[in-house]
């Protein structure tokens, strides 16, 4: 179903296979939880919705950064289309001659979660578009990191995995 990032009280999406869990809103923002801890920081504030997991996008020339969601940038696109199906959420906007397409699933068979972001330029001229992920990792139950966020900062440690391209968190 098609929603909007502008309602009152957002418009939100559970993905999950049991134990891993996305919640998100249109706007883009949400969280990530596992089992009884959650992965990601997130506060229940509709004024703000602008927590989460995000893909920023900056193109180099201009230096212009906006996100592939409406949220956390806030940067008006100039078509935005937001779908919750069954097994995913879709967020896609167009930004001059680029157009974004941001995917969230959750694996069925594995523990995660994983998010896939295509860029089209329909413009003549090529571009040069740096992408970055982020999140605000916690690793920790919910309710310790809304009593002492700074505390739970101190015990997420992160190291670069070359051999897989990846970085591995662990609390």
């Amino acid at each position: 179903r098609k929603v909007s990032p502008h309602t009152a009280s957002p418009a939100t999406q559970l993905l999950s296979n049991n134990r891993y869990t996305v919640t998100l809103t249109a706007a883009g923002s949400g969280h990530s939880t596992w089992r009884n801890l959650a992965v990601t920081r997130w506060r229940e504030d509709a004024t703000c919705d602008d927590r989460g997991s995000f893909i920023f996008l900056r193109d180099v020339a201009t230096s212009r950064v906006w996100s592939a969601s409406y949220q956390p940038v806030g940067v008006a696109p100039d078509d935005y289309e937001v779908m919750f199906n069954e097994d995913k959420a879709e967020y896609h906007r167009r930004d001059g001659t680029l157009t974004t397409c941001q995917q969230v699933l959750v694996s069925a068979e594995d523990d995660a979660e994983v998010r896939r972001i295509s860029i089209s330029n329909i413009g003549n001229k090529p571009r040069e578009i740096e992408v970055t992920s982020y999140a605000e990792l916690v690793l920790a139950p919910h309710s310790s990191d809304q009593a002492h966020p700074a505390f739970s900062k101190l015990f997420v440690e992160t190291e670069y995995l070359a051999s897989l391209g990846a970085i591995l968190a662990t609390a």
